[in-house]
């Protein structure tokens, strides 16, 4: 077998690149929901509303937060989030949901946070 590069991710927020992510997730849900009859048993699906969820963890670095989700999650703001992986990128706009602060012995600071999206492609 031959060897290979793999892809790293990039992430911006409202076109603000976060230079101390280290680690993002992207899960999409369709939204489809399973239909079941008496007679057929599993019948087939009914489109529901589809929604992607983007989590970030991002070191904190002791100057100050490089981003701060406070103000955009307890306002509500709408915010972009682009993710660009292996040429491609994914760009929705969505909603901070939860964010969270932590540290440990022997660990950086840390940040984490979830946006809740519209639904997009890598492109």
């Amino acid at each position: 077998m031959a060897l290979q590069k793999y892809t790293n991710a990039l992430v911006l927020i409202n076109g603000s690149l976060l230079t101390e992510e280290n680690s993002v997730s992207i899960d999409k849900k369709s939204g489809m929901n399973p239909v079941h009859t008496t007679n057929r048993g599993f019948a087939g699906v009914a489109q529901g509303a589809a929604e992607m969820t983007i989590k970030i963890d991002n070191a904190v670095p002791s100057a100050d937060f490089e981003y701060l989700p406070d103000g955009d999650m307890f306002t509500g703001a709408i915010v972009e989030v682009c993710v660009l992986m292996a040429g491609k990128q994914t760009v929705a706009k969505g909603f901070i949901m939860d964010a969270g602060y932590s540290h440990s012995v022997n660990s950086e600071g840390k940040l984490s946070f979830t946006i809740m999206c519209e639904p997009a492609e890598f492109e």
